[in-house]
């Protein structure tokens, strides 16, 4: 007695029956190791390209990721976010101090930076600051 697949919901189980006894009769009678035949993904690639990826692979019971190679959709990447650095470049190691007009430039590598102009400054009494800016999430 065949038994028919649960389908998803938003599949109409009229279009993909047919390609579904077939598949369910083939894994019936296959031997061991031997491949689904390309008609059937034809018909599994065609019902994609009407249906969807996922709700065809889940309803034929096929592998997602060889279905998207047969049907040939590209994956989704998403970008990975930028990398922390902890790089902080304050003054030439011969300065005690900033002069007059000089500025300090702190930029993250994601991006947001400040820029100081700041008359004598001690480096030192700066360090908070630095710290601060560099513990923020962007």
């Amino acid at each position: 007695m065949a038994t028919t697949p649960l389908l998803p919901k938003n599949v109409n189980p009229l279009q993909l029956q047919a390609v579904a006894h077939r598949l369910n009769a083939w894994r019936a009678r296959r031997q061991r190791g031997q491949r689904i035949p390309e008609e059937i993904w034809n018909s599994a690639v065609s019902l994609a390209r009407v249906h969807g990826l996922n709700p065809t692979a889940a309803a034929l019971k096929l592998n997602y990721y060889d279905l998207q190679r047969r049907l040939g959709v590209a994956p989704i990447r998403r970008p990975r976010p930028p990398a922390q650095s902890n790089f902080i470049e304050l003054a030439p190691p011969s300065a005690p101090s900033l002069c007059e007009g000089d500025t300090l430039e702190l930029v993250r590598a994601s991006g947001p930076r400040v820029i100081l102009r700041l008359a004598h400054a001690n480096p030192k009494d700066l360090r908070p600051l630095v710290q601060l800016f560099l513990s923020q999430r962007s």
